[in-house]
C-alpha cells in the first residue's frame, strides 16, 4: 500500500510554531474555565482537540468535544493513559513532521460526525491544520502551545484560508 503525506514548506516552519489562533495561557486549572467561557459566548458548531493533553483535560473538565485526536505521547514522551470512549473510533498512521492522506481523510469524514476518537500511529501535531480547513464556519480547533497553554481556533474563512494555504504549499510524497 502507498501512503501518501504531505510535508510542510521549509518557509512555513516558523510560522507553524506560533499560535494559529488565540492563546489561552496557564495551566488546565486555568485555561479550561476560560475555554468553558469562549464555547458559552461562541455556541460553536463543532468543537475539535488536537493532542493528548487538550482531549483529557476537556474530558476531565466536561467539556463536549466533538472530535478528539491523540497519538499518546505529549512533548515527545508517552502521555499518562487516559480512558477516552467516543460513539466512533479511528486509527490512522501519521508521520512525524507531516500529514498522511488517510489522515485528513479521516479528519474530513469525522467532522461529520459527533463524538469521535482518532488515535493516531506516528505524530498527531500537523492534524490542526487540516482539522482548520475542513470545519464548518463558527467551529473551534483547540491545541495545546508547549510550556505556554492552550490556542483556541475559531474556523472563520480567514483562519481556514491560512490553513489552506499552507496545507497547499506541502510538498507530496509517495512511499510504498
Amino acid at each position: 500500500m502507498t501512503l501518501v503525506q504531505f510535508k510542510p514548506h521549509p518557509s512555513d516552519l516558523p510560522r507553524l510554531r506560533e499560535p494559529f489562533g488565540k492563546l489561552v495561557l496557564g495551566e488546565p486549572a486555568a485555561t479550561m474555565p476560560e475555554l468553558k467561557r469562549i464555547i458559552r459566548d461562541n455556541h460553536p458548531r463543532k468543537v475539535s482537540a488536537v493532542g493528548d493533553v487538550v482531549s483529557r483535560e476537556t474530558l476531565i473538565a466536561g467539556i463536549q468535544v466533538d472530535l478528539r485526536i491523540i497519538d499518546h505521547i505529549s512533548m515527545r514522551k508517552p502521555s499518562t493513559y487516559f480512558d477516552i470512549r467516543a460513539r466512533t473510533t479511528y486509527e490512522v498512521t501519521n508521520p512525524a513532521g507531516g500529514i498522511s492522506m488517510e489522515s485528513w481523510e479521516t479528519i474530513k469524514r469525522a467532522l461529520s460526525q459527533e463524538d469521535v476518537l482518532i488515535i493516531v500511529k506516528g505524530e498527531e501535531d500537523l492534524l490542526t491544520l487540516p482539522c482548520i480547513a475542513e470545519s464548518p464556519d463558527n467551529s473551534l480547533v483547540l491545541y495545546g502551545q508547549p510550556s505556554q497553554g492552550l490556542v483556541v481556533v475559531t474556523t472563520t474563512p480567514t483562519a481556514r484560508a491560512r490553513a489552506a494555504e499552507i496545507l497547499s504549499r506541502m510538498t507530496r510524497e509517495n512511499h510504498d
